[in-house]
């Protein structure tokens, strides 16, 4: 017994060994699975997330012209920060700040009443004044003025901004742009003039102000009080260099060249126009300025004028006498083949065309005969020009000590420099003319 025990206990523990043996085998592989799981998980996770993302990003592509179609249709939905991110991924240069095209064109647009900021945007869009309605919206939003822009009829470019424009919309200060309004130039050539700058105002609004000015802007000058009814502001828009804010209206335009004049018109020049007289009665502002308009197309040196000035008032003041003056003429003839051409056409006329024939044979319509100072007595009906504070002076004070009636523009030297050649009687004028042909024969 005792022998058989010892084998017996040692066969146990074999067994038992054995035993342990197998179940460590069979549970090994199975920690190890335990220990590899997470990783695969998170790897199966990664690749699920993956695909998603690839199916959605090539949805949104194959989606995406959809999207800014409906984004194109609904400008006012870019105020919302998905949208604007996905403009900005998709199409960032719809938001772009840049003009719709380099021609400086100026395109009148109405903004009526009640219109809404889409309404806006859209009209902008159709006469090719923006490059997208989504960039104007953005411009509005940007520039916190959603529901702000002002109704009104505006002359804009397609060289501004949708930044500018909005400025413009809005009437707000902008840049201040250099406007030179020549001396010699009738009202049509200034408001042509203007249309060919960076000024927003509509021009037929400020072509309709001074053709027909109304009794308060009148009222604010008191060199406007003795000007006829009906009558335009030819010859108050003074000529000179002005720096004006590109968003100033029509009448802020208007009235910054009246104001000038007020300033050039001294004191001391409103009481030499008053001393002289015109038929027994004292020279008034207009009638001063009428004739000064005639002295500004005809003299070109500035020491000529008084002189030019002193042949006018010479032949006013004596019987038997009229003005004969040939830019009067020019005037009348313009005025009646092409007074009744639209605004937008002003810039392609040719205002001061040389006469085709003797003064005395040129006829004009019943409404202008006070233009053919040929054959009509005493002034114009108005100004025919913008006269420089010089031609002003000049007719204020001029050069009577002479007695001259007649001048001509000379040639000295072969030139034609700018001078005249006076004379007192016809005889003298004659030769002066004599001369000016000997020396630059007519072409």
């Amino acid at each position: 017994m005792t022998g058989r025990q010892p084998r017996r206990r040692e066969q146990d523990e074999l067994r038992d060994a054995r035993i342990r043996a197998l179940r460590q085998q069979r549970e090994a592989p199975a920690s190890r699975r335990k220990a590899f799981q997470p990783l695969i998980l998170l790897v199966w996770f990664g690749a699920v997330v993956a695909a998603a993302a690839g199916a959605i990003f090539i949805g949104l592509l194959a989606l995406a012209p959809q999207l800014m179609s409906w984004v194109e249709d609904h400008p006012g939905s870019v105020d919302n920060g998905l949208v604007r991110d996905f403009v900005q991924w998709y199409q960032p240069d719809a938001l772009a700040d840049v003009p719709a095209a380099s021609s400086g064109a100026r395109i009148t647009i109405i903004v009526e009443q009640g219109a809404t900021d889409a309404d806006i945007g859209h009209l902008l869009f159709q006469h090719g004044l923006v490059r997208s309605e989504l960039a104007f919206q953005w411009a509005v939003q940007q520039a916190g003025r959603s529901g702000d822009l002002q109704a009104g009829v505006y002359d804009l470019s397609p060289t501004l901004t949708p930044s500018q424009i909005v400025a413009a919309l809005r009437q707000v200060p902008g840049v201040e742009v250099t406007i030179t309004i020549r001396e010699g130039w009738r009202l049509e050539q200034i408001a042509a003039y203007l249309a060919t700058t960076n000024l927003t105002m509509n021009v037929d609004e400020f072509a309709a102000l001074a053709r027909t000015p109304p009794a308060d802007l009148l009222a604010k000058y008191d060199f406007l009080a003795d000007l006829p009814a009906g009558r335009s502001l030819e010859g108050y828009l003074y000529p000179d260099t002005y720096r004006v804010d590109e968003h100033a209206t029509a009448r802020e335009v208007l009235e910054k060249l009246l104001d000038t004049f007020g300033l050039r018109l001294t004191p001391e020049i409103r009481d030499q126009i008053a001393a002289r007289t015109i038929g027994g009665s004292p020279m008034t502002i207009d009638q001063a300025v009428t004739l000064a308009s005639i002295v500004e197309r005809e003299a070109v040196l500035d020491a000529e004028r008084p002189i030019i000035a002193a042949v006018y008032i010479n032949r006013l003041i004596t019987p038997g006498w009229r003005l004969q003056a040939d830019p009067t003429l020019q005037y009348g003839v313009a005025t009646a083949a092409h007074g009744g051409a639209p605004v937008n056409e002003w810039g392609t006329i040719e205002w001061w065309a040389p006469l085709q024939d003797l003064g005395y044979r040129i006829v004009l319509p019943d409404e202008l005969l006070g233009y053919q100072t040929y054959r009509s007595d005493g002034l114009p009906p108005s100004p025919i020009s913008a006269p420089r504070i010089a031609s002003i002076q000049a007719v204020a004070t001029p050069d009577l000590t002479h007695g001259y009636f007649f001048f001509v523009a000379g040639c000295p030297n072969g030139t034609r420099d700018g001078s005249h050649y006076f004379a007192v009687t016809l005889a003298e004028h004659n030769a002066n003319i004599a001369k000016a042909n000997a020396e630059c024969p007519p072409a």
